[in-house]
């Protein structure tokens, strides 16, 4: 009947997921309509990650029902989840690089036939729903060539594809500059006004504020507040994630660094994985007590510098000094002992052991740890590891907890407290608050400082221009492995830094 209330498009009724006897999600209950963006926001732990693999079929929960159209549906896998219309793209793309656009989408097609008709067929789609939905991508280049947003760009072809009129999109702007962002945002419209419902989640406020309809918070596994958009704004939605105000950095009075360099490179050539030269003759210096972030577009060499620089992947060209000393480029426990810390931007498989305990990953890059008559004495390193848990804020059961059962931002708290502990002369961070929440954003920013406040040469790699400008003393803008310009926050403006990271003249 046309006075009926349409049934929201998908319905959380009570869903509950206990893992170790700690309720990751504590009988959540949450709508989502039809043309609507739904933010789903909460500090790192929250419990975000575990209810969108319980709705996408990954996990099953213990308890509750999910309503897809007011009916009652049961999701044992994301083959279930697909064919209810659900889809969801991960912070990781799961596509084959060798591919383009076309194979990718035949890879997921029911019968996976690679018939020229087929193509043909699948090709004709994506055009369509290219031009439905206002998504600029080629289709026949290898998805390795291409940027980071056109990848994005064909996970979300690959779910409208499949018919979804449910899209989870799981931090979909960490690794996008900020008119990618915009460009996503407008397919985030588009789909919206085609009546499809869209779960953003996010820790950037300023993006959840544009773009959604509604917010939705978590917190320890319940939903605690819920807000129109219209009648939010950025303390009101930090005051509902964490019960307090959060101090950002607008007040932090840097002071200038001093003229002995911390570190310093020449000529610094490498090579990617894939055997491709992405650092061409790179020079840097860092000083003691200075803050120099390093900008650039996604694949410029920003990876591999970070590791160079850390010594984990070696140069084939150019020179490395740490406090004056040179350094040799095939000796990674070399740079260790010289006092170079790292903060990798994988930290789940490269920061940390995620099948060992938190005291064994304490004990990663440290060559100081305690030892006893020769041995290493694990209640000392144990004790070590539970303080500077409690130093940092790291919630986990203790230091015995499996690092893989951290969630992001308290396994990042609890490497930086790793790479502190040894006050490290230089430290390398690569990308520290990716998919953090503002909280835990807050304290590594917070902690970069004081490290460079008692001398430290801090080297921060970020995507985040906000971070970049707050606190660095200087910008090192990369492009195509070069270093392009370098620039002083508080004489220049995002827009340059962005016209450079895209090869352009400030």
């Amino acid at each position: 009947m046309s006075g009926e209330k349409q049934a929201p498009l998908l319905e959380l009724q009570g869903i509950t997921k206990i893992f170790g006897g700690v309720a990751a999600n504590d009988s959540i209950s949450l709508k989502l309509h039809r043309g609507e963006v739904l933010a789903l926001l909460g500090e790192n732990g929250a419990g975000k990650s575990t209810l969108m693999n319980i709705i996408y079929g990954i996990y099953r929960p213990d308890a509750g029902s999910i309503l897809v159209n007011g009916q009652k549906v049961r999701i044992t896998s994301p083959k279930d989840a697909m064919a209810h219309g659900i889809g969801m793209v991960h912070q990781h793309f799961m596509l084959i690089g060798r591919f383009n656009a076309v194979e990718n989408v035949t890879l997921i097609t029911p019968d996976a036939s690679w018939s020229l008709l087929k193509k043909k067929q699948i090709r004709a789609s994506l055009e369509e729903l290219k031009a439905r939905y206002g998504i600029e991508v080629d289709l026949d280049c290898p998805v390795e060539q291409l940027s980071i947003s056109m990848q994005q760009k064909i996970e979300i072809l690959k779910l409208l594809y499949t018919g979804a009129d449910i899209l989870i999109l799981d931090e979909p702007t960490a690794v996008l500059l900020p008119q990618e962002c915009e460009a996503l945002f407008e397919i985030i419209r588009h789909m919206a006004q085609q009546g499809k419902g869209v779960i953003f989640i996010s820790h950037k406020l300023d993006e959840v504020l544009q773009i959604s309809q509604r917010v939705d918070v978590l917190s320890h596994g319940r939903i605690t507040g819920e807000v129109e958009t219209a009648q939010a704004d950025k303390d009101l939605i930090v005051r509902m994630m964490s019960g307090d105000n959060v101090p950002d950095m607008s007040g932090y009075v840097k002071k200038p660094p001093q003229e002995e360099a911390a570190l310093s490179c020449a000529g610094l050539v490498a090579f990617d994985d894939r055997k491709v030269r992405t650092l061409d003759g790179v020079d840097l210096t860092v000083h003691r007590g200075e803050i120099v972030g390093v900008a650039g577009v996604e694949g410029n060499g920003q990876d591999e510098l970070a590791e160079v620089l850390a010594g984990v992947r070696r140069a084939t060209a150019g020179q490395i000094f740490i406090g004056g000393k040179e350094m040799d480029l095939s000796d990674p426990a070399g740079f260790i002992s010289s006092g170079v810390g790292y903060i990798p931007s994988d930290r789940n498989t490269v920061g940390t052991v995620p099948d060992f305990p938190l005291y064994e990953n304490w004990m990663l890059r440290n060559p100081h740890y305690p030892k006893k008559r020769g041995l290493t004495d694990l209640r000392a390193v144990q004790a070590q590891a539970a303080q500077a848990m409690e130093d940092f804020d790291v919630r986990a059961a203790g230091p015995g907890a499996r690092s893989a059962n951290l969630s992001g931002g308290n396994l990042q708290k609890f490497i930086l407290a790793r790479e502190l502990e040894t006050e490290p002369q230089v430290l390398i961070c690569s990308y520290p608050t990716r998919g953090l929440d503002v909280k835990a954003s807050w304290f590594i920013r917070s902690q970069l400082t004081k490290a460079k406040e008692r001398g430290a040469g801090v080297v921060l790699f970020s995507g985040d221009l906000d971070e970049l400008f707050a606190i660095s003393d200087r910008i090192v803008v990369l492009y195509r492995g070069r270093v392009v310009g370098q620039l002083r926050p508080e004489e220049t403006t995002a827009q340059e830094v962005i016209l450079m990271m895209m090869g352009g003249t400030a």
